[in-house]
């Protein structure tokens, strides 16, 4: 499933791993740069909405923040 949030791209899909079980793999994508801001792959048995509306928190908090993403850290 895939949602746009203020200018991000998140992504967020059940499938099965090689290893035969269920993961839930999420991005993050900037819009406007194509950045990726987070990848994650999980054993979870959380669902994808659930989990897109926790990225939505994620992004919210990333932008109080004064280095999002952290960008600058190198």
């Amino acid at each position: 499933m895939r949602a746009h949030y203020r200018g991000y791209q998140i992504d967020v899909r059940r499938e099965t791993c090689m290893g035969g079980w269920s993961m839930l793999y999420t991005t993050i994508m900037r819009e406007s740069d194509g950045y990726i801001c987070e990848e994650l792959a999980e054993d979870s048995e959380e669902r994808v909405r659930d989990q897109i509306q926790y990225m939505k928190e994620r992004i919210d908090a990333e932008h109080e923040t004064s280095d999002p993403w952290t960008e600058g850290v190198q």
